[in-house]
């Protein structure tokens, strides 16, 4: 048994440990993002008053539109990282900075956190789309469900007395005790935050279906939407939802919770979407985040989510696995602790490559004497 287990550790191992080092790495960089984010995009990302009152966005929005002379189609408010606003605008591929505090224009990004959102597209996607999520999502799930498991079943020794030695690193080792090592005890502490963050990603990975699971194991009878079902019904003659209408839909829902994001329909059937968030900085525990879809005639509510309130298969999904995934549940420690995890997938697999040419590297043969 330990054998065949060693085998499938191996095989799985070497052929996803490329891409979950591509993955790791990039999430450890990711895990920062905020601060990164505000350091290197200074200039737009960072408020000319600090910790003085945000203007009103409606008076920035009419602003913005007069000056491109073009709607704003979506509005992004000061939050975490962010102490401006920004804007898309219609027939415009730039994100629009503006002043959190005095309105004025800041500038443009292509992106709207620069090279942060190439890292995260690598994270998430390895630049490849759709077909590199499947890749990424299957490779998370074989961790957390196969290396992971295998990896602790072959951790544990035959002897109860030399379980003590999985613990500690040998002392005075070789090259090759001490890589051995490093795969072996590094791969066991670091188990539960692998486990964690790599089954959370498959959920951003597959979405529909890790909630669809989540649902029929929790019970819950009331099956949960899929975001791009939701579809405003065409009213000709209608009149749609304007921006400051939709703001003004904002301030009535969700008291005591901030603005994150609004974002208007980008056709005839799409519908109006804003977010809420419980805190405006990065705080440990649960994330409490909204989300609210209304159509874009009538302004009809067609779906609201209620963190408090919804079967505890969303407010599992929705509520803890963002936090999760990027370390922001327990704060600055678990960010610390998952900085360093995300760097785990590329020392196990670069040991357990070295460990694997050591043991099959060919003894050099002997010459035969002829005589």
């Amino acid at each position: 048994m330990k054998k065949l287990t060693l085998q499938l550790h191996l095989w799985i191992g070497l052929t996803t440990g490329a891409i979950l080092s591509v993955v790791g790495i990039t999430g450890s960089i990711y895990v920062y993002q905020p601060e990164l984010t505000a350091a290197i995009y200074s200039d737009l990302y960072q408020s000319s008053d600090p910790g003085a009152q945000v203007a009103e966005v409606e008076t920035i929005v009419k602003k913005a539109e007069e000056q491109f002379s073009a709607r704003v189609t979506s509005v992004f408010f000061p939050l975490r990282e962010l102490e401006n606003y920004i804007f898309k605008i219609e027939g415009k591929k730039e994100f629009v900075f503006y002043d959190g505090v005095t309105g004025l224009y800041l500038g443009e990004l292509e992106k709207r956190r620069g090279i942060l959102d190439d890292v995260l597209t690598i994270h998430r996607q390895l630049t490849l789309g759709e077909t590199g999520s499947v890749i990424t999502g299957i490779s998370s799930l074989l961790l957390a469900l196969v290396l992971l498991s295998s990896g602790i079943y072959l951790w544990l020794p035959s002897k109860k007395k030399k379980l003590r030695d999985g613990f500690k690193f040998k002392k005075n080792a070789s090259f090759k005790r001490r890589n051995y090592d490093v795969h072996k005890i590094l791969g066991f502490y670091f188990t539960i935050p692998l486990f964690l963050v790599s089954i959370t990603g498959v959920y951003f990975a597959f979405p529909n279906e890790v909630q669809a699971v989540a649902d029929v194991v929790t019970r819950t009878e009331e099956p949960t939407p899929d975001p791009a079902t939701i579809k405003s019904e065409y009213q000709a003659g209608v009149p749609e939802l304007t921006i400051y209408e939709a703001l003004a839909k904002m301030e009535t829902m969700y008291p005591g919770y901030y603005k994150r994001n609004l974002i208007m329909p980008k056709d005839s059937a799409d519908r109006v979407y804003f977010s809420v968030v419980n805190a405006t900085a990065i705080d440990a525990g649960p994330e409490y985040r909204p989300q609210v879809y209304i159509d874009q005639y009538t302004g009809a509510i067609l779906y609201a989510s209620q963190p408090h309130h919804d079967p505890v298969s969303r407010q599992l999904t929705r509520n803890w696995f963002v936090p999760i995934h990027f370390g922001e549940i327990g704060g600055w420690f678990t960010r610390i602790l998952w900085f360093a995890a995300g760097l785990m997938p590329a020392v196990l697999w670069v040991s357990g490559i070295l460990i694997w040419r050591a043991r099959h590297k060919k003894k050099p043969q002997k010459l035969k004497v002829v005589r």
